[in-house]
């Protein structure tokens, strides 16, 4: 959260800059709108490359040639089919780099709907183009990795117990909806990292002396829903 405070107050101060110099005629016929666009999706760009979300970058590119498409000259290829190469270029990537893994329990679930039930310590989960829905029963849980992209995935972690004191959601989230149900005595420390996507919490949590959870991980264009249970 403190990541997300600072990157939001310096694209407000920088834009208070650009709006007092795009006065003083120092930046030609740019207007101030445009200006302000330029600081936030450059911004998003810098952030982007910085958590090496592919998706960030292509769509970051994508709205900043719409801007400027008649200075650089590319108005045919704006805004559709350039916001199109955006979003295949995003899928394409998303099926390059995210192949499955043996190091974990893993559950790949590629088909429309699909609803399970799962135990053990360390787990995976993929949904890639469709909607599932999982149970965590364990009495031991230690990680779970979630994949989801252009897809929803629901998981229900009341029937997880934490022995260790600790535990950790590593979140990889593009173009999707991701809902976690949580008990209300653990403690989340939300460390992801955000680009055109948000994390939201319902309900109150009762955490005092119960087990952390660490969320880690990226969202891009898309939504994490915590809720408390």
């Amino acid at each position: 959260m403190k990541k997300e405070r600072i990157f939001w107050g310096l694209f407000f101060i920088v834009s208070a800059v650009f709006l007092i110099v795009s006065r003083m005629g120092v930046l030609g016929d740019i207007g101030v709108f445009s200006l302000l666009l330029t600081v936030f999706f450059a911004a998003c760009l810098i952030k982007s490359v910085v958590h090496r979300s592919v998706t960030g970058v292509l769509f970051s590119v994508a709205f900043l040639c719409i801007i400027y498409a008649r200075p650089l000259g590319i108005e045919p290829i704006t805004p559709w089919p350039v916001l199109g190469a955006a979003l295949l270029g995003s899928i394409g990537f998303s099926f390059l780099f995210h192949p499955r893994r043996s190091c974990y329990h893993h559950h790949h679930i590629d088909s429309e709907e699909s609803v399970e039930t799962v135990d053990g310590a360390q787990m995976e989960f993929s949904t890639t183009f469709s909607g599932s829905i999982k149970y965590v029963n364990s009495d031991d849980f230690q990680s779970a990795r979630l994949h989801c992209a252009f897809g929803s995935l629901k998981v229900y972690f009341d029937n997880a117990v934490i022995q260790r004191g600790e535990a950790v959601l590593d979140l990889d989230v593009s173009f999707a909806g991701v809902e976690l149900y949580i008990p209300k005595n653990w403690s989340l420390v939300n460390k992801t990292s955000t680009a055109f996507g948000g994390i939201d919490e319902k309900n109150r949590n009762d955490s005092s002396g119960g087990p952390v959870v660490r969320l880690k991980g990226k969202v891009s264009f898309g939504g994490v829903e915590i809720v408390y249970v």
